[in-house]
Parts: C-alpha cells; sequence; structure tokens
C-alpha cells in the first residue's frame, strides 16, 4: 500500500510538473526555441551526469552501452534521442509563439495517436470504442483545420513524434536515468555544435535569462526521476488516468497565465477530443474488466 501511495504520489507530482512546464518556457521567449532547445539539451546531460556521479552507475552506463552495441539497438536510442529533440523543440516553439493551447491538445489526443501507431507498427486490433473515439478526434481535427485554414501540423508532429519514440522505448526498456543519460549523450555534440555558430549568446538577455536556461537541465530531469519512481510502484492503467493532468494543466495555464484566447470555435474542437478521450477510456475500462471476468 504504501508502494502503491508513493508510486501515485510522485505521478501526479511528475506530470504536474510537465503541465507547469510551459509556463517555465513562456519565460524564455526571448530566447529563439533552438537554441533554447540546444541549452535544454546540454544542461540535462550535466545534470544527469551528476545524479549519475551521486549514484555511482557510470559502471551501468557503460555495461548498457556495450550490451546495445552488441545486440544492434543502439540504433533505436539514436533514432529515439533524435525524435523526443524533436518532441520537445516543437513544444518550446509552440509555448513560446502562443500556441499553448494547441500544444496542450496535442497531448491530450497522444493516447490516441498510440492507438495509430499500434495499428501501423504492431498490428493490433482495433475495438469498437477505440474506432469511435479516433473518429471523435478526427472531427476535431478536421473542425481545426477547416477554422484555422491549414492542417495544425505542429500539433500533429508533436504528438506522433512523442508516440513513436514511445513506440521505441517498448521494443528497447531501459531505467529513465540511463535512458535520458543516453539520449542525451547522443544529441548533446550537435547541441555544442549548434551553440558553437549561433549568433545567440546565453548571457545576453540579462542573468535571470541566464539563469532558467542552467536551470532547464534540473526541470527536464526531475520530472522524469519521478516517473521512474511512479512506474516502478504503480501500474499504468492508474499512469494512464494521472497523465490527462498534463495536458489540463497546460490549457488551464495557457489561458488563465498566459492569456491566449479560448474562443467558442477552440471550444468545440476541444469538446470533440474530450468526448474522444472519454469513449477510450470507457472502452478500456470495459476491456480490462472484460479480462477479469475470464480469468
Amino acid at each position: 500500500m504504501e508502494k502503491r501511495r508513493l508510486g501515485i504520489s510522485s505521478g501526479l507530482a511528475a506530470y504536474t510538473l510537465w503541465g507547469l512546464l510551459g509556463i517555465f518556457w513562456e519565460l524564455l521567449s526571448v530566447v529563439p526555441a533552438l537554441d533554447t532547445l540546444a541549452y535544454r539539451i546540454v544542461f540535462s546531460l550535466l545534470t544527469i551526469c551528476i545524479v549519475l556521479t551521486v549514484q555511482r552507475d557510470w559502471v551501468t552506463i557503460w555495461w548498457t552501452t556495450k550490451q546495445l552495441i552488441k545486440n544492434r539497438k543502439i540504433f533505436w536510442i539514436i533514432l529515439s534521442s533524435y525524435l523526443i529533440s524533436i518532441n520537445w523543440f516543437i513544444y518550446i516553439y509552440m509555448v513560446t509563439h502562443h500556441e499553448a493551447t494547441e500544444a496542450s491538445l496535442g497531448y491530450y489526443i497522444m493516447p490516441l495517436m498510440n492507438v495509430v501507431i499500434a495499428l501501423m507498427f504492431l498490428h493490433e486490433k482495433l475495438s469498437r470504442s477505440k474506432a469511435i473515439a479516433l473518429l471523435l478526434v478526427i472531427i476535431g481535427v478536421v473542425i481545426l483545420t477547416i477554422q484555422t485554414g491549414s492542417l495544425p501540423l505542429n500539433t500533429l508532429l508533436m504528438a506522433a513524434s512523442f508516440c513513436l519514440y514511445g513506440l521505441i522505448k517498448k521494443q528497447v526498456q531501459l531505467p529513465a536515468t540511463i535512458s535520458l543519460t543516453l539520449e542525451t549523450i547522443f544529441v548533446a555534440p550537435v547541441a555544442i555544435i549548434y551553440l558553437m555558430v549561433s549568433p545567440h549568446v546565453m548571457t545576453q538577455d540579462g542573468l535571470g535569462v541566464t539563469t532558467l536556461l542552467i536551470l532547464s537541465g534540473i526541470i527536464t530531469v526531475i520530472p522524469l526521476l519521478l516517473f521512474a519512481v511512479a512506474t516502478k510502484n504503480t501500474d499504468f492503467i492508474t499512469l494512464g488516468f494521472i497523465q490527462y493532468l498534463n495536458p489540463t494543466i497546460q490549457l488551464l495555464m495557457a489561458i488563465f497565465v498566459m492569456n491566449e484566447s479560448f474562443s467558442w470555435h477552440k471550444a468545440v474542437v476541444f469538446l470533440f477530443i474530450w468526448l474522444g478521450i472519454l469513449v477510450f477510456i470507457l472502452g478500456n475500462m470495459h476491456g480490462l474488466q472484460r479480462v477479469k471476468r475470464t480469468k
């Protein structure tokens, strides 16, 4: 029982922090999004290196890397590192360009995007509830496309990149700290080279912005460590419910803190997405109960 409480509280803390991150990135809107991403990668690596040194886990990193090379799975880790970087960049770009509402929409549709990924790559069957949920989401996206006059590519790409990232993570399962270390190691050289040629200087926007850029590594690592604790101490069904805390907080922050408009046009889009999520959750609960009855 104590472990479950620890898992749920860690999950709540992780998703709450992820939900509040939009405010953090919005404070860095004076910095180009690509530069912010590069600083985030570099300082995340420095932060995780400190964590590994304290935990004395460098031997584990070395052994894991050798095994991944031997099993020819290192390519998947490299690919996952660039997929999560793409996801980070799109999210940072959207938040710093007054599209935090659309960013929250992307996180709402991620679980249903996972269904599409599973259909395409894992050949899983599509249940009636999932089909209805996907149809509702598609209707919502179509309405948003008609309203804006263009397909919400940033929203869809952000969701798709994270879903593909998750697909790879299922194929090569690693502890959170080790996974983050390897992923940041593979993208850090690109980030460093970019910062060397970028016209932006880290200190040019004042002490406050410089401090926030340095802290970007810490605020990236802490939720991931909390999530690692959550996954070890609670079930994924519970985490599946908790995950909607993230986009909900993002949406509330976008409306009430970042002062983004939330007209009835957007409300209609979100209504279809929320209905899709509701059908998806109820379908999963019904499926779980049916499995329990057959045991």
